[in-house]
């Protein structure tokens, strides 16, 4: 089972520090039964907000062995 984060990040000292997401902006997408559609809601997320530098969205894999 594969999840989206998305969220932008804080900005330290001029540039995005990639291990504080901002709270406010985190937001879960999903679930998704492939990896690569996951992949796919990333790209189209990424590019949705391209002119934010500081906003990541990568795809989670949640699946639990049995």
């Amino acid at each position: 089972m594969w999840f989206v984060f998305e969220a932008e990040y804080a900005i330290e000292n001029g540039r995005a520090n990639w291990n504080r997401p901002v709270p406010e902006t985190m937001v879960w997408h999903g679930p998704f039964k492939t990896g690569e559609e996951a992949d796919k809601v990333v790209r189209g997320r990424m590019w949705a907000k391209i002119d934010i530098y500081a906003h990541k969205a990568r795809a989670v894999d949640m699946t639990v062995a049995a």
